[in-house]
């Protein structure tokens, strides 16, 4: 059956008094189509506008009313006529659903041989074929398939692809090398670098990165030793201070002895080997109560000296003592009696 016989009879619209009704439009348009509006005549215009727009939205729903009377018939029909094959529709729905279901199947099944070639194309390659999965469903369309064997285009396209990834995994390789041997030879680590390069920097921006920081690096570096040196230097100059100092204390304690004690013993006792043999000369018992990193050194000088009068002695025994020396007086009897 694919025939479909209907028969119609076009309805005439006929308007009565066509023209006295286009004169009174054309008389309602014209009257107002010249309207000068000011602030004085706002508002009879406002009301006019008012006026005309009722007008002609009567005369609109007017058509609309005549225009569904007119379409009565075809409405009618179309209603009618979609009953009367929804059952057809219906046939065709299930024939449909049937179809696409087998073409699912189908499409699985060469996917399936996409993913095969896919892993035997990458077979001893450093490629991964996963990555290639937004591509598997492009590849899997039938235009690519006789039955289910895939035509020499097919294979072509995912060889090209799995091409162009090795290339990008030796490129990777070779300026993953780079990096590491300018690093290498620039003693610094090449971690965060290659970390640059997984993120799509170019090989010459990290050098110009690597660059940048060994010179900082370098910078950083002679200051720190510049720093080092100068510091060194100011403890020296401190410590040679130091020296002096304790020197000037100890001659000026030695100048500080009466005039009439002899030249000879105070310049035996400036000279560098006598104070030698005194360092050598310690209280050991006097250490032992110390902690551990500390050492003291007792210095024990004998001598006879002769003062004019105590208040010479007492005058040379304060600037000993004021120097960190300690006096002990020996009385002359008990001098004699040791001897």
């Amino acid at each position: 059956m694919n025939e479909f016989n209907v028969t119609f009879e076009p309805a005439k619209i006929k308007v009565l008094d066509r023209e006295k009704f286009e004169e009174q439009i054309n008389s309602i348009a014209q009257a107002n189509s010249n309207r000068l509006v000011t602030i004085d005549s706002m508002a009879d215009d406002k009301k006019t506008r008012a006026e005309l727009r009722k007008l002609s939205k009567s005369l609109n729903d007017e058509k609309i009313r005549i225009k569904k009377e007119y379409n009565q018939p075809l409405t009618e029909f179309e209603v009618w006529f979609k009953k009367a094959v929804e059952v057809l529709e219906n046939a065709i729905s299930q024939i449909d659903s049937g179809i696409k279901e087998v073409e699912a199947e189908q499409k699985e099944e060469r996917k399936k041989i996409v993913h095969e070639l896919l892993i035997e194309l990458t077979a001893d390659t450093e490629v991964d074929s996963r990555i290639f999965e937004n591509f598997v469903d492009d590849w899997a369309k039938a235009s690519n398939f006789n039955d289910i064997k895939p035509k020499k285009q097919l294979i072509d396209s995912i060889t090209y692809v799995i091409d162009g990834e090795k290339q990008k995994i030796a490129e990777y390789k070779s300026a993953k090398q780079s990096i590491s041997d300018f690093c290498f030879g620039n003693n610094i680590t090449s971690t965060p670098y290659i970390r640059m390069l997984e993120s799509g920097k170019t090989v010459s921006e990290i050098m110009a990165v690597i660059t940048e920081d060994v010179l900082f690096e370098k910078q950083r570096k002679e200051a720190e030793e510049k720093r080092k040196a100068a510091e060194k230097q100011r403890q020296a100059e401190l410590e040679k201070q130091q020296q002096e100092y304790e020197t000037r204390k100890l001659e000026e304690s030695f100048n500080a002895l009466p005039s009439h004690v002899g030249e000879e013993n105070a310049r035996a006792l400036s000279q560098p080997e006598v104070v030698e043999h005194f360092k050598e000369v310690f209280d050991e018992k006097a250490t032992q109560s110390q902690p551990e990193n500390i050492f003291h050194a007792v210095i024990r000088v004998e001598f006879d000296i002769k003062f004019a009068d105590i208040e010479a002695k007492d005058e040379w025994k304060k600037e000993i003592e004021a120097s960190g020396g300690q006096i002990i007086e020996v009385p002359v009897w008990e001098k004699i009696k040791n001897k």
